[in-house]
């Protein structure tokens, strides 16, 4: 037989590359690393640190004071001789009124170059323009216009073109018959005129406070008035009073003060004044604040922006956002009892076990106390709703069931989380102040969840 020379291919073995191996390995410890991290609830803590706030409460106060409002007695253009803020006496001129209006023709053409605003009139200007830019808000436009008439007035007054001599000189010389008003009393003059001037305490309402239905008159020097036109106040004493509304508990918050120290928006003004409360007419109670000086600064206003100034609060600082409310059992403080080593909280829990009732002990975490109730878990095992508590020395039993909420905290100091309560004493947008007395509650140092919401009670923590 003839010898086959058909020929074979042979297969050639693969050797494994380490390189590949390896680079697939940490490929994959990468991947389920990186899985894990996005799919592992992340946990983010604060240490708490002692801190204090203090809180001050703004308000829009209405002004009252001892003031009487004066009209024309006829018609014509007036022609002030006193700007607010000036003190009249009896008898002295406080305006006149120019029936023809010619008076102001022959004032325009008697004027010289010699009526300018000396450096110190302008230095005063600035100064109130300076207080309206640093005081203005966009909820308050009626400031802008009680500061124009503020500052027309100022310049009224500062520069020398109108005034008793001019007018009196001018008026002789040109026959002019001239009403001159004269004040029938002692005080300080305004020509700012609302609906609310002469309004007394017992007559306030709650729609008095809404500044758009009371708007101010500005009478202004050479306009045209009528007669019984409400043309200027006096006001009589230095004595004022301002009423503001309370904001909610805010009256208890002050229910044992008798003075209160302000600060208001408009000059910076800080200010102590006797504190009470009155209730109105239509059944509303309000915060009044009664000065006996600087009345003058208001003069031209019925409503002041204001701060209250409150003492400031100590104690431990926490973030807004980790506090959390859960809900808690209570329990009369009559049943907390000691178990056997006379050191652990916990209560007497009545058990019947085929027919045959016993008491055990039962230890317990206690989140807070009271004079009256003490509060545990409402999620534990060992203590549910409806399970019958026995008091220490007696046959007096409590059955579980009245529920509260409580605010609190996750505290992860044991590597789980551990709710604490906490007593807030002041707060603003971010932050808490809470009392750091309390004997279940937190230490300064503890660290705290800043996201309670994605955990739960005794979930272990990883920081």
């Amino acid at each position: 037989m003839a010898e086959s020379k058909k020929i074979i291919p042979y297969k050639k073995r693969r050797d494994l590359n380490v390189g590949i191996i390896i680079f697939l390995v940490i490929s994959l410890y990468i991947f389920v690393n990186v899985v894990r991290g996005y799919t592992k609830r992340q946990v983010r803590y604060y240490e708490i640190v002692e801190g204090s706030m203090s809180e001050d409460k703004t308000h829009t106060g209405l002004i009252l004071r001892d003031e009487s409002v004066q009209a024309a007695p006829s018609t014509g253009y007036i022609n002030t001789y006193m700007r607010d803020g000036k003190r009249a006496y009896v008898g002295g001129r406080v305006y006149s009124l120019d029936a023809t209006g010619d008076l102001k023709k022959l004032i325009e053409a008697s004027a010289g170059k010699d009526d300018s605003i000396s450096d110190a009139n302008v230095g005063e200007i600035k100064k109130k323009l300076s207080n309206f830019t640093a005081n203005y808000s966009d909820s308050n436009f009626e400031y802008v216009y009680s500061t124009k008439y503020l500052l027309d007035n100022a310049a009224g007054e500062y520069s020398n073109i109108v005034n008793i001599e001019n007018i009196d000189a001018i008026s002789n010389e040109n026959g002019l018959n001239l009403d001159i008003v004269t004040s029938p009393g002692s005080g300080e003059i305004s020509y700012a005129i609302d609906d609310i001037a002469e309004k007394k305490e017992e007559d306030l309402t709650k729609a008095d406070f809404d500044s758009t239905n009371h708007p101010v008159n500005y009478i202004k020097n050479e306009q045209l008035v009528e007669t019984d036109t409400k043309v200027y106040r006096i006001v009589n004493s230095e004595a004022w009073s301002i009423y503001f509304e309370f904001d909610k508990g805010e009256e208890e918050l002050y229910a044992e003060k008798k003075a209160l120290t302000v600060k208001f928006k408009s000059n910076g003004l800080e200010l102590t004044g006797d504190y009470s409360v009155i209730d109105t007419k239509d059944g509303y109670r309000l915060g009044k604040l009664t000065f006996d000086k600087y009345m003058v600064q208001f003069i031209a206003n019925r409503y002041a922006d204001f701060d209250i100034e409150s003492s400031s609060v100590s104690g431990l600082k926490i973030p807004v956002k980790s506090v959390i409310e859960k809900d808690f059992f209570t329990i009369p403080i009559e049943f907390i009892s000691k178990g056997g080593d006379g050191v652990s909280d916990g209560f007497y829990k009545s058990v019947d076990k085929d027919g045959v009732s016993s008491t055990v002990f039962v230890p317990a975490d206690i989140v807070k106390i009271t004079d009256t109730n003490c509060y545990i878990s409402a999620e534990g095992k060992d203590i549910v709703s409806g399970d019958k508590l026995i008091k220490p020395d007696s046959n007096e039993t409590y059955e579980i069931s009245n529920k509260e909420k409580l605010l609190g905290v996750y505290n992860i100091n044991k590597g789980y989380t551990v709710f604490k309560t906490i007593d807030i004493l002041s707060s603003n947008k971010e932050f808490y102040i809470i009392d750091k007395g309390t004997k279940y509650g937190l230490k300064v140092y503890d660290h705290i969840l800043l996201n309670p919401e994605s955990f739960k009670e005794g979930d272990f923590i990883y920081q």
